[in-house]
């Protein structure tokens, strides 16, 4: 009874860091950015809106959307950065915490403790898809962090039908080569989005092999398999997007023609 009191002892402070965490995640991003940048949309619908009407109203004036303290589309742009930015922070301590209780659980268990075996195989597990979940947040929120253009008008297909008709206008520039300063400011960025997530996915896959060898030297299966097949899959998403940094107009394009008309 011992070994099993100080087992769950030192693992309930884990799962309340564990289980804290995910919650601040979802909680504190909005508000903590609303407050860092001054902003107050209420919520993703509110910011859809604004983000329409900010970029129509670059785009008729020439100004470089989130390029200058005149871009109307400034304002939208700075405060989605400061929400992937507070929202990585999180998960990224999230992720730290994940790992930590997962390699804390491959570690052997006492000679005859066969509940604490079993505890620390749900425990591993459990850790592991909160690693994953941790992860797929950090590295959505750092790429949103570092080209927070793009990811900011990912809300146009969710806009007035300012968006619809802006969509239009850059898909014509675009097909005339980039030449308004808007057009070519959003590509560049488009760019940046891409080659930001093959960055970081390339580290990514590198640190979960790391993690995936560890396990298999503890004779940890499944987790080692399932590690294996996310290094898998990170590749190919590394390769997607190395595509599409050094060819961004055709995806631009295609994101740009699902804006629907309204």
């Amino acid at each position: 009874m011992t070994g099993r009191s100080s087992t769950v002892d030192r693992g309930l402070p884990r799962v309340v860091v564990i289980a804290s965490l995910l919650v601040a995640v979802v909680v504190v991003p909005w508000p903590l950015a609303s407050w860092l940048a001054v902003a107050h949309w209420p919520g993703p619908g509110s910011l859809a809106r604004a983000v329409a009407d900010a970029l129509a109203l670059d785009w008729r004036s020439g100004a470089v959307p989130a390029g200058s303290a005149r871009s109307a589309l400034a304002g939208p742009t700075r405060f989605w950065q400061a929400f992937h930015l507070v929202k990585s922070v999180l998960s990224l301590g999230l992720l730290a915490a994940s790992v930590r209780a997962l390699v804390q659980s491959w570690a052997p268990p006492a000679v005859g403790d066969v509940p604490g075996r079993f505890g620390r195989r749900v425990g591993g597990l459990a850790a592991l898809a909160c690693a994953g979940v941790a992860l797929v947040l950090c590295i959505a929120n750092l790429q949103g962090a570092i080209a927070p253009l793009t990811s900011v008008l990912g809300f146009l297909p969710e806009a007035t039908p300012a968006a619809s008709q802006v969509a239009g206008a850059l898909r014509e520039a675009l097909a005339d080569g980039a030449s308004a300063p808007a057009a070519e400011a959003i590509v560049t960025d488009f760019a940046r989005y891409h080659l930001a997530l093959a960055a970081l996915g390339t580290l990514a896959a590198l640190a979960l092999a790391g993690l995936a060898v560890l396990g298999w030297r503890r004779h940890r299966l499944i987790e080692g398999v399932a590690l294996g097949l996310a290094v898998a899959a990170l590749g190919i998403v590394v390769a997607a997007n190395i595509g599409t940094w050094l060819h961004p107009v055709p995806s631009l394009d295609a994101f740009l023609a699902g804006v629907p008309a309204r």
